[in-house]
């Protein structure tokens, strides 16, 4: 890697004698999320260094996921929550937020970037997400399947243009009974899985499969312009689209 930076994350009024392994460890599995909350197994190598200065933990990567965890610290910081970042990223900051209350630790989070915006967790802040924002919901997901089986655990991997890789749990008698081999075509999944009614996102830690549907992937066009004229028209009369879809599922 030609272009590197890296993340700091400062314990402050600790000596680096005194910080446990425990605590590499928490962090070492928690900025990892932070940096690459998706497709982490093709991630770039991160490498890791402690310094004095209390305890400045240095995590240096390709320079590109340290500016964009840079601009999630300023989403955090305008919105004084994680509700608006990405969900391995929120779970990340929800786990460190934990364990800085746990130990009664002053935590500051910043990057190598000029003007780097910073993070402070202690036990004083509360970075947890509105569990009132995510709703058990019934979707479609279309992609291509990349991985099928598991001996203890069936499930089916998608690669989706929204939402990623998706892994979906399902049983050793679903994956059985598929009368065509589904592994590396495209194709439709009908799953259930608790969506965030701001941004979208799943809950990608917990989504069942209900079915398989067919998938063509050659659309009229026609067709869906008439749809998209007419889904445009249906909302020329709702003022407030954000309340009238928490009106729909009961939120309001």
């Amino acid at each position: 890697m030609t272009n590197l930076g890296y993340i700091e994350v400062k314990i402050h009024d600790i000596h680096p004698s005194d910080f446990d392994i425990s605590h590499v460890v928490e962090l070492l599995k928690n900025v990892e999320s932070l940096l690459y909350p998706n497709e982490r197994k093709k991630r770039p190598i991160i490498s890791y260094e402690i310094k004095e200065g209390s305890v400045r933990n240095i995590f240096k990567t390709d320079l590109s996921q340290v500016i964009l965890v840079n601009t999630t610290i300023k989403n955090i910081n305008d919105t004084k929550s994680i509700d608006n970042i990405d969900l391995i990223q929120a779970k990340a900051i929800e786990n460190i937020q934990e364990w800085a209350s746990k130990n009664n630790l002053d935590v500051e989070i910043k990057s190598s970037i000029k003007n780097t915006n910073k993070l402070e967790i202690n036990r004083n802040t509360n970075f947890q997400r509105s569990e009132n924002i995510w709703i058990d919901s019934d979707l479609y997901l279309y992609g291509k399947i990349i991985s099928m089986g598991g001996k203890t655990n069936p499930n089916l991997h998608i690669s989706t243009e929204e939402h990623g890789t998706v892994i979906i749990q399902t049983t050793e008698e679903v994956l059985a009974n598929q009368a065509d081999n589904r592994l590396y075509k495209y194709s439709g999944v009908h799953v259930h899985a608790k969506q965030n009614i701001k941004n979208g996102q799943l809950d990608k830690s917990d989504i069942k499969l209900l079915g398989f549907i067919e998938y063509e992937q050659s659309l009229d066009d026609n067709y869906l312009d008439n749809l998209i004229n007419e889904a445009s028209k249906s909302w020329t009369d709702i003022k407030d689209t954000d309340q009238w879809l928490a009106e729909i599922r009961g939120l309001r």
